[in-house]
């Protein structure tokens, strides 16, 4: 026998228990809360205890697909994602936690009203979270800006909003709500900190009962809230800075190692020395790589989604291994790491003729029962973060047309919760789909199969034919009686290189959201963007430029959204004009993102597509500033300059007065006489005067040229009076 690879690892089943979390310490108030943190396997806690959830599951190490072979009963943990994405009241819930982005509404922790005004507080994920990228209310989505005013009709209003919208994002260093404590001093104290949960305090302001406005707002209802969020914080042993044991140095990332990862870690026996940290590098680094698609490139192996630690931990790693196209692995020395399936893995094993007492091949399942169709569901962002099905028609290898015309369809269903890619998803499915229809067998060998424990992957020489074949491995069993071990193992099927032009299916089009119900017009992206840094003030400026549908609408709402390190923030709210947007901020040199939609009344359209640009400075020169009114006159021997004009153009930073003199032998030099900012459109007013002495003839002209943010002059506007001395 010759060893290609040889790494023993442990199949022992290890005893889960799920992490505690942040408690108060306080009254029966926060009973809704501590039923957010408690699960129904959880130990018995008192409101000034610090509570902990013990569940008592298994994971199970070694050949996972072989126990996808003969079934299991499963009780998962993962959420289903229509379900989180609602609100709920309840006294007793699991912890939900969620992986990558997702889109979720959460526990209705505490609600009350003085009598006009309500407030809830809305439990929604184990904290920390890394960032809010959207918000919902009552399923359509809404702009929420920096200061807590939710700024999108039918909220908005003149000096703020009917509605306001806090959040943290679960750091546990969280102090009560200033609101809360002030309007319900008898129910809410400064201990009611709901410290670790990614929370939000929505408040809904009255309008008045009698109004128009209130029945737009609340006729259904205080309405449900929803977040999409760039959930847990990670550890990434890539990261020099951070620390396994210091959740404080984690960040956010979609990595599908490092997610597989931070789940078993979340159950406080499987400590950071007992994981290969180095292996689990390697994997890391594999998931991240570029492949192509068949709309682009992306990264190999990401994962997002939502898990309750009352689950069945086994299952929902299982979920999580299948939606990244991993599986768990030990070293010798017992530590786990995550290994990336490769549709060509490398044998760790050979077995040759001379090493097999017997060798029972067991062809796959009859043809009759034999899947032939494969069928793929993931967690679809395309989908509003739901499960999805995507559509394999006319993909040669999702469908054996022959078997399917015999036979019937067979389906094999996958079901990845935690693949949030189209293009993933059918990459291993494709995988699955096959290997359920593949060969199996056992392969009988004297006690030196042994070294075939712990192994995944190895190649099987047939007798006679001498024809080699690629298996997966399960775990051996040992008959001490004959002294034999048995090897059970799964052909591999013969998988060539994935061609995305053809073995990749469209992912499902991307689902509007819900929006108003209004027959307006959506308007074309922004057609243009750019940064400003006012000549006279120094202000900073990021404005963009649009062309709105030619019908009756009476608001605008323009919305940006500005990323960093490649990743989005939130969409904040823009000053709207006709054909234009700002906002002040220095956005330079950074990727922004900016979408404009309209309304009329309370009745809104969608949102554009999106401009995408990074934020620069446009210095073309600008035309000559626009005269709206005024000009210049002559009284004795004093004239004079009244204007005011404005710029037209998105680059335009300021207006500059300048002024020059003929005394008879010619001009003399220009010299300014005013500068100030503007933006397009703002109507500037300049005045100059300029009284002779002597005899003979002056002539006074003036110009008023547009500037860009580089200082780049525009074609000037001239103004000339004479004065008779």
């Amino acid at each position: 026998m010759k060893s290609v690879r040889l790494l023993f690892a442990s199949g022992a089943s290890f005893v889960v228990m799920a992490s505690h979390a942040h408690a108060d310490p306080v009254s029966l108030i926060a009973t809704a809360i501590h039923g957010f943190l408690l699960s129904s396997t959880a130990v018995a806690a008192t409101a000034a205890g610090t509570i902990a959830t013990i569940a008592a599951n298994v994971i199970v190490g070694g050949a996972l697909v072989g126990l996808s072979m003969i079934g299991r009963q499963r009780q998962t943990g993962t959420v289903k994602a229509a379900d989180a994405k609602g609100t709920f009241e309840s006294g007793e819930s699991s912890v939900i936690e969620g992986l990558g982005r997702v889109r979720v509404g959460g526990l209705k922790a505490f609600g009350n009203t003085d009598g006009s005004t309500r407030w809830r507080l809305v439990c929604r994920l184990q904290g920390p979270i890394d960032a809010i990228e959207q918000y919902f209310v009552g399923g359509r989505e809404v702009t929420v800006d920096s200061d807590g005013d939710v700024s999108s009709p039918p909220w908005s209003k003149s000096g703020g909003s009917w509605m306001k919208w806090e959040d943290k994002k679960g750091t546990g260093s969280e102090t009560a709500w200033p609101a809360l404590i002030s309007a319900f001093p008898e129910l809410w104290s400064s201990a009611h900190r709901v410290r670790g949960i990614a929370q939000s305090l929505v408040t809904f302001f009255n309008p008045g009962l009698t109004s128009s406005k209130y029945l737009s707002l609340y006729q259904g209802g205080v309405p449900d809230t929803e977040w999409v969020a760039r959930a847990s914080l990670v550890y990434d042993p890539r990261d020099d800075s951070a620390d396994p044991d210091d959740d404080d140095t984690w960040s956010w990332s979609e990595n599908g190692i490092l997610c597989a990862a931070h789940v078993l870690r979340r159950d406080p026996a499987f400590t950071s020395d007992r994981f290969d940290w180095p292996l689990i590098t390697t994997q890391a680094v594999k998931a991240d790589i570029f492949i192509a698609t068949k709309t682009g490139t992306e990264k190999r192996a990401r994962c997002g989604g939502m898990w309750a630690w009352e689950g069945a931990r086994r299952d929902t790693m299982q979920d999580i291994l299948d939606s990244i196209g991993a599986e768990i692995r030990y070293t010798a020395e017992g530590k786990i790491w995550f290994e990336l399936i490769d549709d060509d893995p490398s044998p760790e094993i050979s077995l040759v003729p001379i090493d097999l007492l017997e060798l029972d091949w067991i062809s796959g399942p009859e043809a009759v029962e034999r899947p032939n169709i494969c069928r793929i569901k993931y967690y679809s962002p395309e989908r509003n973060y739901e499960l999805a099905d995507i559509d394999m028609t006319g993909i040669a290898w999702a469908k054996v047309d022959d078997e399917v015309t015999l036979y019937g369809p067979k389906y094999h269903d996958v079901e990845l919760p935690f693949c949030p890619s189209a293009s993933q998803a059918q990459r291993i499915a494709r995988r699955r789909f096959l290997q359920a229809r593949g060969d199996t067998g056992v392969a009988v060998t004297n006690m030196v199969g042994l070294a075939a424990w712990g192994l995944y992957y190895g190649e099987i020489e047939l007798p006679d034919l001498g024809d080699v074949e690629k298996v997966k491995l399960l775990p051996p069993r040992i008959d001490d009686s004959r002294g034999t071990v048995e090897i059970p193992f799964a052909v591999w099927p013969s998988l060539p290189a994935w061609n995305p032009a053809t073995d990749e299916a469209d992912a499902p089009e991307a689902l509007p959201e819900m929006q108003y119900e209004s027959s307006l017009p959506t308007p074309d992206a922004p057609t243009a963007a750019v940064h400003i840094t006012y000549p006279i003030s120094g202000n900073k400026e990021f404005r963009i430029a649009y062309t709105l549908p030619g019908v009756s609408f009476s608001t605008v709402e323009a919305t940006y959204r500005a990323y960093s390190g490649g990743l989005p923030g939130s969409w904040s709210g823009m000053n709207e004009q006709s054909t234009f947007a700002y906002i002040g901020a220095d956005l330079f040199g950074q990727e922004v993102d900016a979408r404009v939609r309209i309304f009329e009344g309370d009745d809104g359209s969608y949102y554009s597509d999106v401009l995408h640009v990074t934020a620069a400075v446009n210095n073309a020169p600008c035309g000559q500033p626009i005269l709206v009114s005024g000009g210049t006159t002559v009284s004795g021997t004093t004239a004079a300059l009244d204007v005011t004009v404005n710029a037209t153009e998105l680059r335009c930073a300021s207006i500059r007065l300048d002024r020059r003199v003929d005394d008879g032998s010619g001009f003399g030099p220009w010299s300014t006489r005013n500068e100030k900012d503007a933006r397009p459109f703002q109507d500037v007013t300049f005045g100059d005067s300029y009284t002779g002495g002597g005899f003979g003839q002056r002539t006074v002209e003036w110009r008023l040229i547009t500037k860009t943010t580089g200082g780049v002059e525009g074609t000037p506007r001239t103004f000339s009076a004479q004065i008779n001395l």
